[in-house]
């Protein structure tokens, strides 16, 4: 194996068909990386087949953000290396967080790989496939954004990446050694991308970046955010835009002035806010307390009345008790957010929480998680039962994996790919991408039940 930035000579490979199998896992930041690989390719005359068995290049984009995402990685790349081995395949390729992490380590932990790519790394994909096919260099520009063939997603919505990496130094998070520091991509590039997919009829749009309230920062720029969703919502042309990741310390009151009045962008905002006692986010190394955290949820609240919050929280963090839980506990039934992940912590070689003393066992982990869980939900039905017998906008889908007699599509207040839940529109004439209003009917703790309006309702 060896790595992009390394110059190996090696025995040049003679492509048969230029076939490419991919396996991406991880986030929807991975999965826009994917993407940008996928254009690439395809511009240089690689083609991409579902059925890896069909492939001579074999492509694993790795996760490294927890044990069992690295563990997943793993065995996929080991499970790829079979195809090698049995089939037709020549070439094994590694890129993603988990190969930037324990880049070092990778030829001797898993000598399956042919090649090793960072994420810093991954637009040289093709230029390297061609040298290892004898094909000579050309001059293809890099491609600022994925073409809209290439894209994971369905075609009526992208994920749309604003940023790489981060700055903040969180104690229990892996991201920055895997993918480095904060490096915003130019406000015209984005505009372009939105108004190519835009163009394409792509109907839902999520800016997404591990931190999409930093944007622009490492530009000298601190307000940049709101001045980039005032020109998508003039110039973009795309019906919905979302926004998840954003830093609490960094949600102003610029940004949330700009939500309410920009038409495209949506009233959801994603805030992961892992804790709110003040021990433990200082052992987390993130500002706040919880009367920090109440009068920024009531402030984004007064400003955007109709706004869906979504957060995350961490339990069982080193140090946290009883009391602390009880806090957490105590805050979450005051904030009533309108969805929450709740992780039970996992320690993560080479963060710094790895040896902060006071580890918390995993049989208590496990409980709070269940017990915080538990509460999110009761939660999350009573504010769904309050939408039921009013009409909304939902965005279908297409089948629901739940049963093949109904839609699957979701309200403004539901992110993709199952994050929030689904509607279930029981009788409906919608196709995917429509924008169609429905009478909601019934309410569970995460999904809901309706009907499109104009179609005859199913029988009692």
């Amino acid at each position: 194996m060896f790595g992009a930035s390394e110059r190996v000579m090696k025995k040049t490979i003679r492509w048969q068909e230029k076939t490419v199998g991919i396996v991406s896992l991880g986030c929807p930041k991975n999965a826009a990386d994917t993407e940008r690989m996928i254009s690439d390719l395809s511009g240089r005359g690689y083609t991409v087949v579902p059925d890896l068995e069909e492939a001579e290049i074999l492509l694993v984009n790795t996760c490294s953000f927890v044990t069992d995402a690295r563990k997943e990685s793993v065995d996929a790349i080991l499970e790829l290396s079979r195809y090698k081995e049995e089939g037709k395949a020549k070439y094994l390729v590694g890129a993603g967080c988990l190969v930037s992490r324990y880049r070092d380590q990778m030829g001797a932990l898993i000598p399956e790989m042919d090649l090793a790519l960072t994420t810093f790394e991954e637009e040289r994909l093709g230029e390297i496939l061609d040298e290892v096919g004898g094909i000579a260099p050309s001059n293809r520009p890099r491609l600022a954004f994925p073409l809209a063939e290439s894209r994971l997603t369905p075609s009526h919505r992208a994920y749309v990446k604003v940023s790489e990496g981060c700055d903040h130094p969180c104690t229990f998070c892996s991201i920055p050694l895997a993918r480095g520091g904060q490096v915003s991509r130019p406000p015209e590039e984005i505009l372009a991308e939105i108004g190519h997919l835009s163009s394409r009829g792509v109907k839902e749009v999520t800016l997404i970046a591990q931190d999409l309230t930093r944007y622009g920062h490492d530009l000298g720029r601190t307000d940049d955010l709101s001045a980039l969703l005032e020109r998508i919502d003039r110039e973009g042309g795309i019906p919905w835009v979302r926004l998840l990741y954003a830093y609490p310390t960094l949600v102003t009151d610029s940004l949330l002035k700009t939500m309410r009045a920009a038409k495209s962008v949506l009233p959801y905002l994603d805030i992961p806010l892992q804790h709110v006692d003040e021990k433990i986010l200082g052992a987390m190394k993130r500002p706040g307390s919880v009367d920090f955290m109440k009068r920024l949820v009531d402030r984004i609240r007064q400003t955007v009345p109709d706004i869906v919050l979504r957060t995350t929280f961490i339990v069982g963090f080193p140090g946290e008790g009883e009391a602390e839980f009880e806090t957490l506990l105590r805050f979450v039934e005051w904030a009533r957010f309108d969805h929450v992940g709740v992780f039970a912590f996992s320690r993560e070689e080479g963060t710094p929480s790895y040896n902060l003393p006071g580890q918390v066992p995993h049989r208590i982990r496990m409980s709070r998680r269940k017990e915080l869980m538990s509460l999110c939900a009761t939660i999350a039905q009573e504010k769904n039962r309050s939408l039921e017998g009013k009409t909304l906008p939902v965005l279908i889908e297409g089948l629901s994996e739940q049963s093949d007699l109904v839609l699957s599509g979701r309200i403004m207040g539901m992110a993709p790919d199952g994050i929030d839940g689904e509607v279930l529109v029981l009788s409906g004439q919608g196709r995917p991408g429509d924008i169609v209003n429905c009478r909601i009917v019934k309410a569970h703790a995460y999904d809901l039940e309706a009907w499109e309006i104009g179609v005859p309702e199913p029988p009692a």
